[in-house]
């Protein structure tokens, strides 16, 4: 096994250019990725929505601002939707709408940001070079990869390298597994890969194919000279890349038997810090009025069992919705009044934005009911006994991290895959749906607390997301690709789909 590669930092090592797709849920970790690399030494620019602006500076990036349709702000597309009926269609037609508004309609704007970015820092020091670090779900820089020319200015082979890292369950197409959203069990039987190829080909291929056509028209628009050769969704933007780096762990995901070449599991960005290398510290105490309420009640544990003035600890459900789905309706209301009577609880609810409140709502807060308009996950599971949370993947992972079971309930976008793994993986308990009822959640959190076997399978991820230093995965690749400078792959040339 080969030895650490090291650079001195600074001035001798390349320029760190990031891009993300403009979602919260993208941005988080990337800022969390973005922070490690600053305290590393790395000079990082932002390509980013001015929405997240601020964040994306504090991680010690310079940020550089996305443009026009590329301007994504998340929480205003969700409370403006792209269309008057956005709210009554399936969760399936939601997702191909969001695809088609954010990921593809945008691309040649991306695509020009892009362009502008790296002149911008060519011109800071045009010896260096440049690494591109692309989450996965930016299309903006796949031109590149398909024959589209670099800014005059820029030559081809001053980027360096490219590092893809995948924030959601990877949507890369395997003879395992069903399209994203199909709802059919892991089968990597003979049988079940035969069931699997006709829905990609018959099935998905149709759903998708004014999207695999929409791709390549944007791609032909912002200069690209070949297509896209494939199903739409099925890992192009992730296999362009030298390296493709997959947050989580092994034991969440699918034992696929074709991972592509170069691809990686690294861990996760959330949760307290694994080591004193890291750089996401224990996350500050809350300035919440009743947070002392939580603390005291963990206390409770570490009193002597022959202490006269020992009560019982109080179960701590944390519940959130996450950014995208922010009706309250949809689950943090069901879980107050699951537990509406319950003393022996605390229900503490994140509503998930600053200044968000639960007023306008036809709803009555519990004595046993604690709210905050944001507040860090990390901070409120490390008191938590159990997780109800929309399956998001930032969110399943921090429930990993913080080694707390779940309940989810989710649909849209990668949601649902999200919520099959948490099932799969024994971690937790998936409702199947993205609205239940009160007595839905009761029921699952109440099986959550009963058996303990959810607690200790999720005990041993988070055993294993221990194991593996994200932060150091990142840095150390960067590393690699600033000694060996492969370039940017070219795909190669095809007669299209």
């Amino acid at each position: 096994m080969t030895g650490p590669i090291s650079l001195p930092a600074g001035s001798d090592r390349p320029f760190v250019l990031i891009v993300s797709h403009q979602l919260t849920g993208h941005i988080a970790p990337m800022t969390r990725i973005t922070a490690a690399l600053h305290a590393r030494g790395w000079e990082t620019f932002y390509l980013g929505p001015t929405a997240h602006q601020h964040r994306i500076e504090a991680a010690g990036a310079v940020f550089i601002p996305l443009r026009d349709d590329a301007d994504l702000n998340d929480k205003a597309y969700y409370e403006n939707p792209p269309q008057q009926n956005y709210a009554s269609l399936s969760w399936p037609e939601r997702v191909l709408i969001d695809l088609q508004k954010q990921c593809l309609e945008p691309l040649p704007a991306q695509w020009s940001c892009f362009k502008d970015a790296l002149l911008s820092i060519q011109a800071r020091d045009p010896t260096r070079g440049v690494i591109l670090l692309a989450e996965a779900f930016f299309y903006g820089a796949l031109p590149l990869f398909y024959g589209a020319k670099s800014p005059d200015g820029v030559p081809i082979q001053s980027i360096l390298g490219s590092v893809c890292v995948s924030v959601t369950v990877p949507a890369i197409r395997s003879v395992d597994l069903p399209p994203a959203g199909y709802p059919f069990p892991f089968d990597p039987s003979p049988e079940g890969r035969a069931r699997n190829a006709k829905l990609w080909e018959r099935s998905w291929e149709r759903k998708a194919r004014h999207l695999t056509t929409l791709l390549n028209a944007k791609m032909r628009e912002a200069g690209a000279t070949r297509d896209v050769n494939e199903i739409f969704l099925s890992g192009a933007n992730y296999t362009c890349h030298e390296t493709i780096l997959q947050l989580g762990v092994p034991s969440l995901e699918y034992p696929r038997s074709d991972w592509p070449p170069g691809f990686k599991f690294a861990g996760l960005v959330q949760g307290p810090p694994k080591s004193a290398s890291q750089t996401n510290s224990a996350p500050a105490e809350p300035q919440i009025p009743w947070w002392p309420d939580l603390v005291s009640n963990s206390a409770i544990d570490n009193r002597p069992t022959n202490n006269p003035d020992k009560k019982p600890r109080k179960k701590v459900i944390v519940v959130a919705q996450g950014t995208v789905e922010i009706n309250p309706h949809d689950l943090i209301i069901p879980t107050i009044r699951a537990f509406a009577s319950r003393d022996d609880v605390y229900v503490v609810a994140i509503l998930g934005w600053k200044n968000a409140s639960l007023s306008g709502y036809d709803v009555e807060i519990p004595p046993n009911t604690r709210i905050a308009d944001y507040l860090s996950y990390d901070a409120a599971l490390a008191h938590a006994d159990v997780w109800v949370h929309n399956a998001g993947f930032g969110a399943v992972n921090h429930g990993i991290a913080n080694g707390v079971p779940m309940v989810v309930a989710g649909e849209g976008m990668d949601k649902t895959e999200n919520a099959r793994r948490v099932a799969w993986s024994g971690i937790g308990v998936d409702l199947g749906c993205a609205q239940p009822s009160a007595e839905q959640v009761r029921e699952g959190i109440e099986r959550v607390l009963q058996d303990e076997q959810f607690t200790k399978r999720v005990r041993e991820l988070q055993e294993e997301s221990k194991k593996i230093d994200c932060f150091s995965m990142v840095h150390n690749e960067l590393l690699r690709i600033a000694k060996t400078r492969p370039g940017i792959k070219q795909s190669p040339v095809s007669n299209g789909v």
